[in-house]
């Protein structure tokens, strides 16, 4: 209970007094977070609210300004369809067809938006028969200036005729998991193209950042330019998806208190001219969405595939590289953040690769070693020591790891501070790394490009890539 405290904040204008009234999540064909479910909305100021699903129940009673919330307990994962009935005096709403299962939200820009049907291997999908287990609310794109309180859509069970427009990385995800825990797997995805992890968080989110003065300040004056000049210009957009805050404000906002087990996070790419910042660019956010429902929850971040293929050198300074090296910090750093490596993925010019099966089922390893602990691997291979032992470099990893190919994707630093291509052996946890004619290097990096070669995996049935990695950080 003490977990819904933001909640009284929120739901202030919902309905006028005397209305009961649900978030729209609370709808026909949707997924209730097992084990524990919390049930909010308004009613007459002081008035009790009755929840029944099934065999559960909970009361409540209604603030001076409406506000309700309880929560259901002890609900077991089931595929079967109940009604969820909300009663207060003579009023009720009732959602049919409820389902409980493992409830994830899906958010970021494009590549989380991509649907199935534009990804590899729609045909077959889209064939695959109706699974009443997996089910799909897709939020609105509908940015919002300041805080709302409900977002428009409506849940989908997955079948032929609904699952060619899923987000392909969530559903693949949902999918993987559903297989392996023999439950229902329910989808909140929220996201829009070409946002950046600003537009995703609250206001005075970065207040502590010392990096972030004078951020805020810039981007009110950012907002009241487009104010202004709307003015004289009726095209001008006050509200829009990269406007400061505004997609918190109108696509996660009025999620807060919904109950789910985590957040899935495919984003980064128009934040890569800011590369480094994204460590506290998406890591105050990933805290802020902590704090608004006030527990820490998962939070797997995609770490961004191949992309834009330069003229071959050694290795690339900046950009992709860099935000890929942040995405790792935060799941390093940032209580519940977790990546998914996908390295070797990705298409040299098209920045929508289209095989988000991979994608989407290497985040759901992820959440099956770390979250559901059924599997013992899950994450990628990751350095944990590196040293220099003469004129090479010895990377020790986590696990046992092999080389696909040539061992490509390799590179040492020279004496004078350039870089030169180098060779790997692998055995066991070990990748010895040198380049001819290269005495005593002064650093190494394996895959440190925009679109690197790639040829280190674990050793094993999963064959995870290893992610990018550097001896200079």
């Amino acid at each position: 209970m003490l977990r819904l405290t933001p909640l009284l904040l929120l739901l202030t204008s919902l309905v006028q007094a005397g209305d009961l009234k649900l978030s729209s999540v609370f709808s026909d064909h949707g997924v209730l977070q097992a084990g524990e479910a919390n049930i909010y909305g308004k009613a007459k100021p002081g008035a009790s609210v009755e929840v029944v699903f099934g065999a559960a129940k909970a009361t409540a009673t209604a603030g001076a300004d409406g506000v309700f919330k309880t929560t259901l307990t002890g609900l077991q994962a089931s595929e079967e369809g109940k009604d969820l009935v909300i009663k207060s005096g003579a009023e009720s709403h009732v959602a049919k067809d409820v389902i409980v299962g493992e409830v994830w939200v899906g958010s970021g820009q494009s590549n989380m938006d991509m649907t199935v049907g534009s990804s590899f291997g729609a045909k077959e999908t889209t064939a695959r028969p109706r699974d009443n287990g997996i089910r799909v609310f897709f939020v609105q794109r509908i940015p919002a200036a300041a805080p709302v309180e409900d977002v428009k859509g409506s849940w989908k069970i997955a079948g032929p005729d609904t699952v060619g427009g899923f987000s392909a990385a969530a559903y693949y995800f949902a999918s993987t998991v559903r297989a392996e825990l023999k439950q229902p797997v329910g989808l909140i995805v929220t996201s829009i193209g070409g946002t950046r992890a600003e537009a995703w968080g609250p206001r005075g989110m970065y207040d502590a950042q010392l990096e972030a003065k004078g951020w805020q300040e810039k981007e009110d004056a950012g907002v009241a330019a487009r104010v202004a000049k709307a003015k004289t210009d009726p095209k001008t957009q006050t509200v829009w998806s990269n406007g400061p805050h505004m997609n918190w404000n109108g696509m996660v906002h009025p999620l807060i208190g919904y109950s789910f087990k985590g957040a899935l996070w495919y984003q980064g790419e128009s934040n890569a001219g800011q590369a480094a910042a994204y460590k506290w660019i998406l890591g105050d956010m990933i805290k802020s969405w902590h704090k608004a429902w006030g527990h820490e929850f998962p939070f797997i971040i995609v770490q961004l595939p191949r992309f834009m293929a330069k003229k071959p050198v050694a290795v690339e300074e900046g950009g992709w590289p860099v935000i890929r090296e942040s995405m790792e910090w935060i799941a390093d750093h940032v209580p519940g953040a977790m990546m998914s490596v996908n390295i070797d993925l990705g298409d040299e010019k098209d920045i929508h690769p289209k095989d988000k099966f991979q994608v989407g089922d290497r985040l759901a390893t992820v959440a099956l070693q770390r979250v559901y602990k059924t599997r013992t691997v899950g994450e990628a291979p990751r350095v944990a020591k590196a040293e220099l032992k003469g004129d090479a470099w010895v990377l020790t990893y986590d696990r046992a790891v092999s080389l696909k190919g040539e061992g490509k994707g390799f590179a040492v630093q020279k004496a004078d501070g350039t870089w030169a291509y180098a060779t790997a052996k692998a055995e066991g946890s070990q990748v010895t790394v040198a380049a001819a004619g290269v005495t005593a290097p002064k650093a190494a990096r394996y895959a440190w490009a925009n679109f690197p070669e790639v040829s280190v995996v674990s050793a094993g049935a999963d064959a995870l890539p290893a992610g990018p990695w550097r001896s200079d950080k």
